[in-house]
């Protein structure tokens, strides 16, 4: 059973805010949606994406080492507002997306609140290293070539405060890991005198035999000492060489653990304007330095670098578009939710097979929660099986067993578990969990929906017989130049 609507198409005007280690910016766009009258869940699909105005670059600004400067961001991406011809009400979606250094800051939280704007309206979202990979892998168009070309492809996404890698293949990413190499862990003025340094950039400068303070002339050996440290630790990371101190000290995330081959590299990210020769001013940081190391190094080893099939000016500044769908009839809802539940992050397992163990299932999960640097039991979200798997009752059993084992801290804390399949079973999976595993969790098991990495849900109350749940949808969409 399905909700008839009437609406046929949809004009949404859609901004994307991205804050940087370095930079942050915003994008309005227009999204056009348009329904499947031959989709059972009548769905609305994007038709159009026009991009309407890209605001400028504006250097991320700090009140002191720990806080941004949010009174004078805000005042900077309300001008953009104003000069793209936007009051903050004629904005019907989007994302704000703080990434980096950025995100460790003390406000950052806060930051990400107060610009979402309307509850509901805005995805926000503070992107963990692992998670920033998988933004920038998408933002690049590095997963968009994986699927096109067939080959695997690695994207290294290099900006003020870290590099973010993903390994994409098949259309997915597959790999990932982050390292504390970026352009701007020491920025200078016009006088050269240090005015910004991170904790890492005075940790790698002690490393390599240099003492650095705020006030302290950098000169231009010393800038191409620390980005040469830099580089080597970067080019070790992706190699997956044994790690050396400097490289074990700036890691960020668990080394990448890949074993096939790499058939091309591509940078994305502040830096890689460098890399490829697209910018040519200075931001008195480490940026050319570290863009001339890297492409030294990666041509020393004769590395197979290509370039982005999109070049972006920043990780993700998409702004989120509404894709609006019905669940199917046979969805399990536990009476105890209050509706309606909002911006729950997508997480999709891979498990490769239509008959898989709990095991496959458990570590499945426990992967793509990695992959999105979220904490079991803690952080909300819902899991995304697609072609998942059979259903006989063994397997669904199996299935049902392998999911409760890969959330132990939602089982014990009582926690909600979402669950959302691509295909009418829904229903089923939620019944045997419930049968067979004995949990007490409230359980949401909604189907016919089909969910990818990257998309954050809003879920409706019933609206028909109980068991039909609206569903938005809201789908990051990367910018490109």
């Amino acid at each position: 059973m399905t909700m008839s609507v009437k609406t046929k198409r949809k004009e949404l005007t859609s901004v994307g805010v991205d804050i940087g280690s370095s930079t942050s910016h915003v994008v309005f766009s227009q999204i056009v949606l348009e329904k499947n009258d031959n989709s059972r869940t009548e769905k609305f699909e994007i038709k159009e994406r026009k991009i309407l105005y890209s605001g400028p670059i504006h250097l991320t600004p700090f009140k002191d080492a720990r806080n941004i400067d949010f009174e004078h961001l805000r005042d900077l991406l309300l001008s953009d507002y104003q000069s793209a011809g936007f009051a903050v009400s004629d904005i019907d979606t989007g994302a704000v997306i703080i990434t980096g250094e950025t995100a460790k800051k003390e406000n950052a939280e806060w930051i990400v609140s107060a610009l979402a704007g309307e509850a509901g309206k805005f995805v926000a979202a503070t992107a963990g290293p692992n998670f920033e990979s998988v933004l920038a892998a998408y933002g690049s168009g590095a997963v968009t070539k994986s699927t096109d070309t067939g080959e695997t492809i690695m994207n290294v996404d290099i900006g003020g405060g870290s590099s973010n890698v993903a390994v994409c293949k098949d259309g997915r990413v597959v790999a990932t890991t982050a390292i504390n190499v970026g352009g701007r862990l020491v920025a200078v003025d016009d006088s050269h005198r240090i005015i910004r340094l991170e904790d890492t950039g005075r940790n790698l400068a002690e490393a390599v035999g240099l003492s650095l303070e705020i006030g302290q002339v950098l000169s231009d050996s010393d800038k191409k000492k620390l980005a040469d440290a830099l580089a080597r630790a970067l080019l070790d990371c992706i190699q997956q060489k044994p790690l050396s101190k400097i490289t074990s000290m700036l890691m960020m995330a668990p080394p990448l653990e890949y074993d096939d081959q790499i058939d091309c590299i591509t940078f994305s990210g502040g830096v890689a304007e460098y890399i490829y020769g697209s910018e040519e001013r200075e931001f008195n940081d480490l940026g050319v330095f570290l863009a001339r190391a890297v492409k030294e190094k990666t041509g020393e080893l004769s590395l197979p670098v290509g370039k982005p099939e999109h070049k972006i000016r920043a990780t993700v500044i998409g702004a989120g578009n509404f894709s609006l769908q019905v669940s199917g009839s046979t969805t399990f809802l536990s009476s105890g939710f209050k509706y309606p539940l909002r911006n729950l992050p997508v997480i999709e397992p891979h498990i490769g097979t239509r008959k898989p163990s709990s095991t496959d299932v458990k570590e499945a999960i426990q992967r793509a929660l990695s992959r999105f640097d979220l904490i079991e039991g803690v952080d909300p979200l819902i899991l995304a099986f697609n072609n998942s798997v059979r259903p006989s009752y063994d397997n669904l059993k199996e299935f049902a067993l392998g999911v409760v084992s890969a959330l132990p801290n939602t089982i014990k804390t009582q926690t909600p578990i979402f669950m959302c399949f691509d295909a009418d079973i829904g229903n089923s999976v939620g019944n045997v969990m419930k049968r067979e595993t004995g949990i007490n969790n409230e359980l949401l098991s909604i189907d016919e929906i089909f969910l990818k990495e990257g998309d954050f849900v809003d879920i409706g109350e019933p609206i028909i017989e109980d068991v039909v749940v609206p569903v938005v949808i809201k789908t990051l969409v990367f910018d490109s130049e």
